[in-house]
């Protein structure tokens, strides 16, 4: 996986890239005119905006402030490590609020609202892993790694794009052809949470749907692992 980030501001030329080797950093700087920054390898990089609403990497008493982006794993997540303002993911599928200092798992393009104003641009690219692990295995992952934690409509997109690849694959013998049915059966239930007449207060899917769902993906992972 391979991210970008940037401000969300046609005067920002500005884009940082996320690696496996280096987190992002991404503060206020108050002697650059409260420029908003992304420190990656020791280098600050100004985004060109200017927010004072924004948290300086570290306070007067040596607490964080900082929105960090990172990749552990091969996937990408960004968290906040105590800012003193609301920071929310935004993607198609609503908001996550960030202020409890848990890491929240990007998995497509997004924005990153920090401060009052500041919007950060994150823009993913989806590639092979880099160890040779298979896409299908790689995305069997993706879908372990949210089903328990995102919200249904998120596990049912990244739960067709594994419908997809699997349909798509040019492998034909009975184990996998069990696999494929096997995920058909875990979307179907899934499409049936997020398109059910009745309203649901919850924001994940029920533990018998994550159940199927894991085990079907964890099954496809496997397969091709092993293969």
């Amino acid at each position: 996986m391979h991210a970008t980030i940037r401000a969300a501001d046609p005067e920002s030329t500005v884009a940082v890239s996320v690696d496996s080797d280096a987190s992002v950093r991404v503060y206020r700087v108050p002697e650059r005119g409260e420029a908003v920054v992304a420190k990656k390898d020791g280098e600050v990089m100004s985004f060109g905006v200017h927010d004072i609403t924004v948290s300086r990497e570290f306070d007067g008493s040596g607490e964080p402030g900082y929105i960090e982006f990172y990749k552990e794993d091969g996937q990408l997540y960004v968290r906040d490590s105590g800012s003193s303002s609301e920071t929310l993911q935004q993607n198609a599928f609503g908001e996550i609020d960030l202020g409890d200092g848990e890491p929240s798992l990007v998995t497509g393009d997004c924005t990153v609202k920090i401060g009052y104003s500041t919007k950060l641009e994150v823009e993913v690219e989806v590639r092979e892993s880099g160890t040779g692990e298979p896409p299908i295995a790689y995305q069997a992952k993706l879908v372990l790694q949210i089903c328990d934690v995102r919200s249904p409509n998120e596990v049912k997109s990244e739960l067709r794009e594994l419908q997809q690849m699997m349909h798509r694959a040019s492998v034909s013998d009975d184990r996998y052809n069990n696999l494929v049915d096997d995920i058909d059966r875990a979307f179907k239930n899934v499409d049936m949470e997020t398109t059910s007449a009745s309203p649901r207060d919850e924001d994940k899917l029920p533990p018998e749907a994550i159940q199927k769902v894991s085990s079907a993906a964890k099954r496809t992972r496997n397969y091709f692992l092993s293969s």
